[in-house]
């Protein structure tokens, strides 16, 4: 059993990792705008990351539990999370820094970090499409071979 739930874990391991790229940046950014403007409405941002980044690790810890394989609120959630991310793009290129980034020197390098989140996200959502549709085939085969040898094991 020990195999099954290893092989399942490795099919969810680069959803988990890109998603807490995406937590702990909104995490990092949430921080430095707090330290940096008064405004409450500049923190929706980083808090929307934040919450994009839980409402996944929650669902993929859930699934690993669970006899179920696809991120449903989570594929959602990211997809929001991506038409964000380019709202998030659109705000800066237009207000400039001050609006969303204010401790960084330029605003293309907000506009960049947005870009990578963007990125990321879409890379996850992916991804979510990939294990939904079994067609993430090495990590897939891998879960149905030790499927198998556990039944096999507890046929003995």
């Amino acid at each position: 059993m020990q195999q099954v739930n290893t092989a399942k874990w490795n099919r969810y391991m680069l959803i988990r990792y890109l998603d807490s790229g995406v937590f702990f940046v909104g995490l990092y950014w949430g921080v430095m705008l707090f330290a940096t403007t008064d405004s409450l409405v500049a923190l929706a941002a980083p808090a929307s990351e934040i919450a994009l980044g839980a409402i996944v690790l929650l669902e993929v810890n859930r699934v690993l539990t669970h006899d179920i394989e696809y991120l449903r609120a989570s594929h959602v959630a990211l997809v929001i999370g991506c038409f964000l991310s380019v709202l998030e793009i659109a705000i800066t290129a237009v207000f400039g820094k001050e609006a969303l980034f204010p401790f960084f020197s330029t605003p293309v390098v907000g506009i960049g970090l947005c870009a990578i989140l963007l990125a990321l996200k879409a890379l996850i959502a992916w991804r979510i499409v990939l294990v939904r549709d079994r067609r993430d085939k090495k990590r897939y085969d891998l879960y149905l071979m030790a499927l198998e040898h556990a039944g096999q094991q507890k046929g003995e």
